[in-house]
């Protein structure tokens, strides 16, 4: 177990398919998800932070406001920001349209830390980058890959030491996988109202 840990949620998207609607605002069960997440975060993490191009929005949250360092730079931009500012070495990243996460889950990636630098689920081929802990040792490399304009997150992964979650191990604490739905679209966001786990 690291001596610190942070929370970092991205909310720096343009949210393009919610027709402009901020999805960390979206509610689920009368809670905005943004709000949802930091109660979450709250007795597990130092600090949470959350990485935003628009910090008024968040102003009363009374979480940590992080803007990126260049816009228009993706989700590997904001996960790089908000490493940089986190006092932690060790960080766990999620976006801000992801309701269901199960605390549990969390606990025991950072159980599972060890020397890795990028603990991530890899399920069927596919990577979650943005359901991951993230060392500060990441910061190098990504700032190399904005330099060279690469933007995919997973791209870091075979130049840090990279654990991959298998599907077996993420359903001993999340049987039904919903700490990785992310809410992208209206019908999204209506599905995910029909869902029927504790928040």
């Amino acid at each position: 177990m690291p001596d610190s840990f942070n929370a970092i949620i991205l909310a720096g998207g343009k949210n393009t398919r919610m027709r402009g609607r901020d999805k960390a605002f979206l509610e689920i069960k009368g809670k905005a998800i943004v709000e949802i997440l930091i109660e979450k975060f709250r007795p597990l993490a130092d600090d949470v932070i959350v990485v935003t191009n628009s910090p008024r929005k968040y102003k009363n949250l009374n979480v940590k406001l992080v803007k990126d360092e260049c816009p228009d730079k993706g989700p590997l931009m904001g996960i790089c920001s908000g490493l940089k500012a986190s006092l932690s070495g060790y960080n766990f990243i999620t976006a801000c349209d992801t309701p269901f996460i199960k605390i549990s889950l969390i606990r025991h990636m950072i159980e599972s830390i060890n020397n890795y630098d990028v603990i991530v689920p890899k399920i069927d081929g596919k990577f979650h980058p943005l359901f991951g802990i993230y060392s500060k040792k990441c910061i190098p490399v990504i700032q190399e890959m904005l330099k060279q304009d690469v933007l995919r997150i997973s791209g870091m992964f075979p130049k840090l030491k990279t654990c991959f979650l298998s599907r077996q191990e993420l359903e001993k604490f999340d049987k039904n996988l919903v700490s990785l739905i992310n809410i992208n679209t209206m019908e999204d966001l209506i599905k995910a109202k029909e869902i029927q786990e504790d928040l």
